[in-house]
């Protein structure tokens, strides 16, 4: 008895959970819900077809996603959304030619979508076609603006292209299409902050685009030694500090990526000797014991592959009026100890590059070697 009354619950129920509540599920992103419909078979409506299939495209099931939209075309729900939606389905299990097929349908229904046109591109770029998803992209600027994104993919084009001014250029175009809350904004700042700091080496510039990029993600911290770096180049290094507390504040709530806890140290400048370039490393650990490491700094060969020289700033023994932390360089088989320290916890990037310049130069020599 109990379970005929369970059937019969089941039954008057069905037309609520499958017919009214399908609008309310595919509102509310309910997807696992919205994809159980598939148990329903043939006996869903056009409409509800087409948000089954969608569901399995925000639950990555393409192949299923294709389907429920085939499903839906074939009842009569044939419109821009439904080939557009399709054809992403079919890029991300790398169908392009047909792919190609359904969005051509979309901007046939819609010539004026700039997100197709843009979704166009993108299948051309995802099989290497650059200059063919070049003229999509750029078609796709002169379409009226929904999101920007072309803007972004056709200066990322031409940054690929190595033509960095006019790439340059075109980022800051696209820094004033794109709505600031899209992933694609960030990313045009951070190109902006790497080509400031890379290709015209406005240090200035490329801080400014870094710091609003933080700004926007704050938990990602992969993008804050970027920050740190252009802040030094700058010179302005009381701003870099406060980025590099704040990286260490994370390093102790260990929310730093898995290789940064790993390794416990960040890089904070970049600079050059004789046209090799020097690296920069501090630690997130406060030295605490004889030969903890503070600073890493790395010269690189000529070829910029191999580390070629690495010094380091370690914690000593502080006598009366002696030093507390002492510049130092780790050899295959030696380390060395240089006449040159620092008497407090304070030890400046400036003082640092200073002084490992004029090892560099001859003018400073080991006093103590050890094996």
């Amino acid at each position: 008895m109990k379970q005929l009354v369970t059937i019969i619950v089941a039954v008057l129920a069905y037309p609520v959970l499958y017919g009214q509540s399908t609008a309310e599920l595919f509102k509310n992103r309910n997807y696992p819900a919205l994809a159980k419909l598939e148990d329903k078979g043939d006996t869903l409506t056009p409409e509800e077809f087409y948000m089954v299939g969608y569901a399995f495209f925000q639950l990555e099931k393409d192949e299923k996603a294709v389907a429920y939209y085939d499903k839906a075309i074939a009842k009569g729900f044939d419109n821009g959304p439904i080939h557009f939606y399709k054809s992403l389905s079919l890029t991300y299990l790398k169908k392009y030619k047909e792919a190609l097929t359904e969005i051509d349908l979309a901007i046939e229904k819609e010539p004026n979508n700039q997100e197709y046109m843009n979704q166009k591109g993108l299948i051309y770029q995802n099989q290497g076609l650059e200059d063919k998803a070049l003229d999509y992209f750029d078609e796709a600027t002169r379409l009226p603006n929904i999101m920007g994104e072309p803007f972004f993919w056709v200066a990322y084009i031409y940054h690929g292209k190595q033509d960095l001014e006019k790439a340059l250029k075109l980022y800051y175009l696209a820094a004033q299409k794109i709505p600031k809350d899209s992933r694609y904004y960030v990313n045009t700042l951070l190109c902006i902050g790497q080509l400031e700091y890379t290709y015209t080496q406005n240090y200035q510039k490329s801080a400014a685009a870094y710091a609003e990029a933080v700004s926007l993600r704050p938990e990602d911290y992969g993008n804050y030694p970027k920050l740190i770096k252009a802040y030094n180049a700058a010179k302005e290094y009381t701003k870099a500090d406060v980025v590099f507390e704040e990286m260490k504040a994370a390093y102790k709530r260990k929310e730093l990526p898995k290789t940064d806890m790993e390794q416990k140290f960040t890089a904070i400048d970049e600079y050059e000797y004789n046209k090799q370039k020097l690296t920069v490393y501090k630690s997130f650990e406060d030295p605490k014991k004889i030969l903890d490491v503070l600073y890493k700094v790395y010269l690189f060969n000529k070829t910029g592959d191999k580390a070629a020289r690495k010094f380091t700033v370690e914690k000593t023994i502080q006598v009366a009026k002696g030093f507390k932390y002492v510049l130092c360089e780790i050899t295959e088989n030696e380390h060395l100890t240089y006449p040159y320290g620092w008497k407090t916890d304070i030890v400046t990037l400036e003082n640092l590059k200073e002084a490992v310049n004029q090892i560099l130069d001859g003018k400073l020599q080991k006093t103590a070697t050890s094996k």
